[in-house]
């Protein structure tokens, strides 16, 4: 099995996120953690995020622990989406290769795409411009596109954390006319986190 592969499933748990919220308020830190040594991290959000949990098997003797993180707050009558995912895969390693993060890109792409979002744009954010200046491999990136008439700007960040073999993936989203609002939240969400 390949990194592309078990990405996948954090992919579309995103997309399914982002459009849920399209359609569609004090900062609280976060603690992430469990009993394993999974989904140990700090981050803070802008409201109570709302947690969800799920381990799936993904194959023979390969399970996936995913923990994701929603938080929604509104400005000028626009949802802003702050989702955080950790994705921590037991039975194989992550490699972080060129590879698995063109697999990981294109299935985030085919997920939005199946939910529904028109004239998608897809746009890798360069070192200079980067929200994230931490020591862990990344990608981050940056979609627009429409969903039912609704002019989206999602961006994004993927970290991995190969020494608790787990990638810790970052959103916000919203509406295109409160983009600034969406750029600030996204810049407080990734100066928030560490590991």
């Amino acid at each position: 099995m390949k990194l592309k592969t078990s990405l996948l499933l954090c992919a579309l748990a995103f997309a399914n996120l982002n459009a849920a919220y399209a359609q569609a308020s004090n900062a609280k830190v976060l603690s992430a953690s469990s009993s394993d040594n999974s989904c140990k991290f700090d981050v803070s959000f802008n409201t109570d995020p709302q947690v969800k949990e799920q381990t799936m098997n993904v194959s023979q003797g390969v399970e996936l622990k995913l923990k994701q993180y929603i938080a929604v707050r509104t400005h000028r009558g626009a949802n802003i989406a702050s989702n955080v995912i950790c994705q921590h895969l037991v039975g194989q390693q992550y490699t972080g290769s060129q590879e698995e993060w063109k697999g990981f890109i294109n299935t985030a792409v085919q997920g939005m795409m199946q939910h529904g979002f028109k004239d998608l744009k897809f746009t890798k954010v360069g070192t200079d411009d980067a929200a994230y200046k931490g020591q862990y491999p990344n990608f981050e990136y940056t979609f627009t596109g429409d969903i039912g008439g609704n002019k989206q700007i999602i961006h994004n960040l993927a970290v991995l954390d190969k020494k608790n073999n787990q990638v810790i993936t970052f959103s916000v989203s919203g509406n295109k006319k409160v983009e600034s609002e969406i750029k600030s939240d996204y810049q407080q969400l990734i100066n928030s986190f560490s590991l």
